[in-house]
């Protein structure tokens, strides 16, 4: 017998006062997205990260067992109507409160207007059209050439060919120069001659950023960014390739990808004052879960270690891709190097310009994923590591984005054993962002609440035992802006020891295989918001990075954006970005011996004395 169909329900969600109607047994994290809200959900819906916590006002929902979610909700939090969004399934109609500790809201992220291209060579050229018939052969049979334009013949589709053969209506044509000999794109009525736009994009597990430019001049003319969509099904690469592994949901992030970066387009296109329509070009930079995901390809291989990846460009149009642009724009995503480092590390790599140097360069970037190359313009050698997410705040119990009232630095006074903190936006504290938890690390063992190996010291004034252990207590329930207190305890003082042992580690293993020192390094160039936002001695200080004594220090801001625009109006750029794929050494950590030596040194606060000659 056919089953009738789940009653249809409301659900409110406040402060925001949004309604979405869903069937009866829908997961409330499922109905949020439908809603088109973002809020915390680290663990991709699993449960264990306790971020995704809503409180039901009115209606009835059924909860996971205790099992899943009893470890992170407290018995007077349930008996306040507190729930797990992700464990929640709505029976009826239904009211919940977003708290403010689970929303997204106005998270600080990195933008960095590029640089402005000197010599302009972008990705589509117009040429008119000019029709020649061809003496003894019917009208039909005409040749075709377009003025200014010399090279390889351009390839078209018959279907383009035939449209071109109306003399009393010139025209122009759209060459793209992504392939050998160039690919016609699409044709133009040449009286009404339109402007190339193009986009390029820094498409981050977090976050997506772009910049929208002129492709005759290269001059960028807006800026802007939003949170990747993704991030409600998981803040780890890895959590979204476990949710990757059905078609479905392969799907469903793909939409979710193509989604954010049309938020960021809407956004270029109005503050530009240009039509989507026209906009015939578009670069990625992303790493290489993030450009499998967007182009729709199956990742689960990428969890093996030393999986063969592709590094020839992947190329799509921005049609197929569900994009905000022109139907015959193409789409290039900066090549990939290995699972881990991809197009994002090569756009930081372009923008840091290390394949025109003759000195010895480290290039870190510690996001959600921590990728670190090393070398010059003879050669570079890579590593990515898991360290990034603790640096930005995630796996941290009182870890947040940074966003209004996140505490983002933190001093303590050795000789009192005090600790000051301030907040982003001045506002009463909600949790800690990534720079503020490198600071508060430091300021930790200079007050003598944490020793050398990492652990708390509980005859410290602020040190207490908690339900998991020893903790620290940063903020009274009374100074916080939750009204509950803001504790580190030692699981996330070992969270944050091994990330930063991996960082360093991964450092170690890279100088340690080409037999160089910290003292033969030149450069260092800082990407991303953790060059940005964090101190950087305070980094050193406390392990993360290695002192390196001759180098100087660059930051270099959203490199993955500004290497995107590069290769959006540069084609030298688009071929170092190939020729630095196709040549760089990948060191795949899983199966190195020496990562395990130096990550076991790097457990310790700094670390191995020959990193920290004088530290």
């Amino acid at each position: 017998m056919e089953q009738p169909d789940a009653p249809v329900i409301r659900v409110i969600f406040q402060p925001m006062n949004r309604v979405v109607t869903v069937p009866s047994g829908t997961s409330l994290l499922s109905a949020i997205v439908l809603a088109g809200l973002t809020i915390e959900s680290i663990c991709g819906g699993k449960g264990t990260c306790g971020k995704c916590r809503v409180i039901l006002n009115s209606g009835s929902c059924t909860d996971a067992p205790d099992t899943v979610t009893g470890c992170r909700l407290t018995r007077k939090e349930r008996e306040a109507g507190y729930h797990l969004a992700c464990q929640v399934t709505v029976l009826s109609d239904a009211e919940f409160t977003i708290p403010v500790e689970s929303r997204i809201d106005s998270p600080q992220i990195l933008v960095t207007k590029p640089a402005v291209a000197g010599t302009v060579e972008p990705m589509v050229m117009q040429y008119l059209v000019e029709l020649f018939p061809i003496e003894g052969l019917p009208v039909a049979s005409q040749s075709v050439r377009f003025a200014g334009y010399s090279g390889l013949r351009p390839r078209m589709t018959d279907e383009q060919y035939h449209a071109l053969l109306d003399p009393d209506t010139p025209q122009t044509a759209l060459l793209s120069t992504l392939h050998s000999p160039p690919k016609v794109l699409a044709f133009l009525p040449a009286e009404n001659p339109v402007r190339l736009y193009g986009v390029a994009i820094d498409l981050g597990t977090t976050t997506v950023v772009g910049c929208l430019a002129r492709l005759d001049t290269g001059e960028i003319l807006a800026t802007a960014s939003t949170l990747n969509r993704q991030i409600t099904y998981g803040e780890e690469l890895l959590t979204r390739i476990g949710y990757a592994a059905s078609p479905a949901g392969l799907a469903t992030l793909q939409k979710s990808a193509a989604a954010a970066i049309n938020d960021v387009i809407a956004t270029l296109a109005l503050n530009a004052g240009v039509e989507p329509t026209a906009i015939f070009a578009l670069t990625i930079a992303g790493n290489t879960v993030m450009n499998h995901l967007l182009c729709g390809l199956d990742p689960h291989y990428l969890e093996l270690a030393d999986a063969e990846v592709s590094r020839v460009p992947l190329i799509r149009t921005a049609q197929g891709l569900g994009l905000l642009a022109n139907p015959a724009a193409e789409v290039y995503c900066l090549p990939n190097v290995s699972r881990f480092v991809g197009g994002d590390a090569i756009g930081d790599m372009i923008t840091a310009g290390m394949q025109e140097s003759d000195d010895l360069s480290l290039m870190v970037d510690l996001g959600t994923n921590g990728e670190i190359v090393l070398g010059d313009r003879h050669w570079s050698a890579s590593v990515s590591c898991a360290s990034g997410p603790a640096f930005e705040g995630a796996g941290i119990r009182a870890g947040m984005r940074a966003m209004k009232g996140a505490i983002d630095h933190v001093e303590g006074d050795p000789t009192t054993g005090k600790i000051r903190w301030t907040t982003i936006g001045a506002a009463p504290p909600r949790g800690i962002c990534g720079s503020g938890i490198v600071d508060l690390a430091v300021a930790l063992v200079e007050t003598g609440a944490l020793d050398f190996a990492g652990k708390f010291d509980s005859t410290s004034p602020r040190v207490r035992a908690g339900p998991d252990g020893a903790e620290y207590l940063l903020v009274r329930d009374d100074e916080s802006g939750t009204g509950r207190e803001i504790v580190i305890t030692q699981q996330d003082i070992d969270y944050l020891m091994d990330s930063k042992a991996a960082a360093c580690g991964a450092i170690a293993v890279l100088l340690k295989r080409y037999k160089h020192t910290v003292g033969d390094v030149r450069h260092l160039y800082l990407a991303g918001a953790f060059g940005a936002y964090t101190n950087i001695e305070k980094a050193v200080r406390f392990g993360i990075l290695p002192w390196f004594p001759a180098a100087t220090v660059h930051m270099i801001g959203n490199g993955s954006l500004s290497g995107a625009y590069a290769c959006l109006v540069s084609e030298k750029s688009r071929a170092a970005a190939e020729s630095m794929a196709r040549h760089m050494v990948y060191i795949d950590l899983m199966t190195d011996t020496a990562f395990a030596e130096e990550y076991a040194a790097a457990l310790y606060i700094p670390g191995r004395p020959d990193l920290f000659p004088s530290k």
